[in-house]
C-alpha cells in the first residue's frame, strides 16, 4: 500500500475529527469508561478542531486514493503533540509512526530541541517506541466528558 503524508486541508476538519473519534472508541475502552469515551467523542466536531488545522502544523496519512488514514499535529506555541489518531481498520501498518517522524520533522526545521505529549494509558507503549520517555502520571479533567482521564506525560529530545 502507497502511503503519502502531507498538511491537512481545512476542508478535511470533518474527516479528520471522525478518524479521531473512532480511535478513540477502538482503542481506548481499556482504561477509560464508555460513558466518558462517548462524552469525550461528539458528532459535532468543535470548532477549535478546523482551526487548528489553519493554524498548526496538522498532518495526515493517506492512501493511493486519497483516503486519509491517521492524523497527527504539532502545537506551535506548545510544542505538543496533538491528535495522533488512526482509522481502526488501518492500525499496525506504520502510519502513525510515519505522521509522527513527519512532526518530528517538523520540529527540528522549527528549531526545536525537545516536544511533548500527553498519552492515554495504552499508548504509551507506542509513544515509547518513538523516543518519547515518561515524565509523570497525571490526569486531564474534560469538562464535557465530566471525568478525569489518567495520562502519561512524556517528552522527546530531537538529535
Amino acid at each position: 500500500m502507497t502511503i503519502g503524508i502531507r498538511r491537512a486541508r481545512v476542508e478535511e476538519a470533518e474527516l479528520c475529527w471522525r478518524i479521531r473519534n473512532l480511535a478513540i472508541v477502538d482503542q481506548c475502552q481499556v482504561c477509560y469508561p464508555l460513558s466518558a469515551i462517548t462524552a469525550w467523542t461528539p458528532e459535532t466536531m468543535p470548532v477549535g478542531y478546523r482551526q487548528a488545522i489553519l493554524e498548526h502544523p496538522f498532518y495526515v496519512a493517506e492512501d493511493r486514493q486519497g483516503q486519509l488514514l491517521a492524523t497527527g499535529y504539532l502545537d506551535s506555541e506548545t510544542h505538543r503533540v496533538e491528535a495522533i489518531f488512526t482509522l481502526p481498520e488501518a492500525m499496525r501498518q506504520g502510519l502513525a509512526s510515519r505522521v509522527m517522524a513527519r512532526i518530528k520533522q517538523e520540529a527540528r526545521e522549527q528549531g526545536l530541541s525537545v516536544i511533548a505529549l500527553s498519552s492515554t494509558p495504552n499508548a504509551q507503549g507506542f509513544y515509547e517506541k518513538q523516543g518519547f520517555i515518561r515524565v509523570r502520571e497525571d490526569t486531564h479533567f474534560s469538562p464535557s466528558a465530566d471525568y478525569s482521564f489518567d495520562c502519561v506525560e512524556m517528552v522527546c529530545r530531537l538529535g
